[in-house]
């Protein structure tokens, strides 16, 4: 008998608590219908809160950030290293001509003259002599560009060649002999000759332009990619100043102090 009570209330107390279970697990599906799509919808914008305001603040640091400042390059650094070019040779002008002079042809007949009739060859070589660039002669006006004034072109070299001239043909009178003067004269005729027509042909103005391809080419690998070139001395630049965005600050740079070092004496 007391067996049968045991029994009765051990499957009593089942049944409560599989009834309590079904209660609670019904009561949570209807929680779920009724407040999970607003607490989905609380989540799903919380979600893009952040998404908005994740590269809004991502603005907002690097505004805050330091901006780094601007060097420009020392120009008396620069007009040293040009200086060190020296005698820039940019230009040669080849010349050939047959140049016939005379002396006392004109009286008695030529008996006392002399002729002579000369082939020369030479190079006139022109360029700029960079060692006369002066330290105003180059201004840095910004990171990126620069003004030069490069000295004028020059003729370098004025060289007749004597392995390829020579004297073609010579007349001398029967009652005279060869004059050495007269050869010194017709290479000095010559000579003369040779730059004359060298200055016909430009040579100065196209060693100057040449002058200026090669110094573009010099400050373009120092990363001046805007370089003009003036003939005259261009006036001292302002002091750069360097444009900095809202929001940005200019790192100071350190100060540079030098310590001695003890003598050791």
């Amino acid at each position: 008998m007391e067996k049968e009570t045991t029994e009765r209330r051990g499957r009593g107390f089942r049944i409560f608590l599989s009834v309590f279970l079904l209660m609670v697990l019904i009561g949570t599906i209807i929680l779920a219908v009724i407040v999970g799509p607003p607490l989905i919808g609380v989540l799903a914008a919380a979600k893009a809160a952040e998404n908005i305001t994740e590269p809004v603040g991502e603005f907002v640091r690097q505004l805050m950030a330091e901006a780094t400042p601007v060097i420009l390059p020392n120009p008396v650094v620069i007009i040293e290293e040009i200086n060190d070019l020296a005698r820039l040779e940019t230009t040669s002008y080849s010349f050939q001509d047959i140049i016939q002079i005379e002396r006392n042809k004109d009286a008695f007949w030529g008996v006392f003259g002399e002729s002579l009739l000369f082939v020369a060859y030479g190079d006139v070589i022109a360029g700029v002599d960079l060692a006369k660039l002066g330290p105003d002669d180059l201004q840095v006006t910004g990171p990126e560009s620069v003004v030069v004034h490069l000295p004028e072109a020059e003729i370098f070299v004025t060289d007749l060649d004597n392995d390829r001239s020579y004297v073609a043909d010579r007349d001398v009178g029967i009652f005279t002999g060869a004059n050495v003067e007269l050869e010194t004269t017709v290479r000095r005729e010559a000579e003369a000759r040779m730059l004359e027509a060298a200055h016909e042909n430009d040579i100065l103005a196209t060693a100057q332009a040449e002058a200026e391809n090669v110094i573009f080419s010099f400050l373009e690998n120092l990363g001046f990619t805007q370089v003009t070139f003036v003939d005259y001395t261009p006036p001292p630049v302002a002091p750069y100043e360097q444009e900095v965005p809202k929001g940005f600050s200019l790192t100071p740079m350190p100060n540079m102090v030098s310590t001695p070092i003890p003598s050791s004496s």
